[in-house]
């Protein structure tokens, strides 16, 4: 049996630009609530997939605003491979514990 490298996808290819954008705009920003950090009022974009995954969209640089990836940074951490600031952590644990951010039925 023969067969060619393009006869499988993993999607369609997608001939409507504006559906597509729609559709990503859609799957990154559906359920975001914005979280506010109570130590240094950064305001970053959360959304849960289930009770634990957790997303984090940052709104800015973290180490512009979060003194705690601004102190690891400057210490020579990569932001990147900073998990979260603990004051923002709690932050969303609070966020989820209220009822401000929803988190699915497992």
């Amino acid at each position: 049996m023969t067969t060619s490298a393009s006869a499988w996808a993993k999607a369609p290819p997608h001939t409507d630009p504006i559906g597509t954008l729609a559709d990503e705009r859609e799957f990154l920003t559906a359920g975001l609530t914005p979280v506010r950090c109570a130590a240094c009022t950064t305001e970053v974009l959360v959304r849960k997939a289930s009770r634990t995954q957790t997303s984090i969209q940052w709104q800015t640089p973290p180490a512009r605003t979060c003194p705690e990836f601004a102190a690891r940074v400057s210490a020579g951490e990569l932001s990147a491979r900073i998990d979260t600031c603990p004051r923002l952590r709690e932050a969303i644990e609070q966020a989820v514990a209220e009822g401000a951010v929803a988190v699915p039925d497992d």
